[in-house]
């Protein structure tokens, strides 16, 4: 499409002139809309499961729809970076984590690679790309336990207990799975563009939080 939307035998994006009927119509929808966006939410996995997935409730059944194909790209997803990862994948020198350079998106791109905290971004970025709500996804530093090796995944929080972890590199998991069902590794690090948050096992105190 063009700037002005022209294509095929119509310009698409004119301003509507006073005598069209329907300006006033769609007017009062667009007001509408945006008061009810608070509430205009789909089911989460806690409403459906209070609700039951049988209900027969249309907020229900869209949100287990989306929640059956947001699973479903996340694994395409997945297998697809993985596959990018081999190919783009550069060697960083053995540093410290604190002196080790992340890239943003754009240092990615132009670097036409990098290792696990660069490649990252390819799960990550695809995910907000294919709409998956902002408040759900984050970027996480996991350890593991055996030696202390970080890595970098993203977590897709569906369950805000129990996130979906997407490898971009496959070093934690091949699959996309919930983190309960990870051995041996722990999340210590919680963050997107804006929050981060710093996970304590429960039972600890409450888990940190830094905008």
């Amino acid at each position: 499409m063009t700037k002005t939307g022209e294509g095929g035998h119509y310009r698409y994006f004119e301003t509507p002139p006073s005598s069209d009927p329907w300006v006033g119509k769609v007017q009062k929808w667009q007001v509408r809309e945006r008061d009810h966006r608070p509430q205009e939410s789909l089911a989460d996995a806690e409403a459906i499961q209070a609700a039951g997935p049988k209900s027969g409730l249309l907020r229900v059944k869209m949100g287990l729809w989306t929640a059956k194909e947001r699973l479903s790209m996340a694994k395409r997803i997945a297998s697809w970076s993985q596959a990018e990862a081999r190919r783009h994948y550069r060697f960083d020198p053995p540093t410290d984590y604190a002196s080790d350079p992340w890239p943003t998106t754009k240092d990615l791109l132009d670097q036409n690679g990098d290792d696990c905290d660069g490649l990252d971004l390819i799960t990550y970025k695809l995910m907000r790309s294919f709409g998956y709500p902002r408040e759900e996804l984050f970027r996480a530093i996991v350890k593991r336990q055996r030696d202390g090796a970080n890595h970098m995944v993203t977590l897709w929080f569906e369950d805000a207990g129990d996130p979906w972890v997407v490898d971009a590199t496959g070093a934690v998991t091949l699959n996309v799975r919930r983190f309960s069902e990870l051995e041996g590794w722990i999340p210590t690090k919680v963050f997107n563009e804006t929050l981060q948050f710093t996970p304590v096992a429960i039972g600890s105190d409450r888990i940190a939080r830094s905008d």
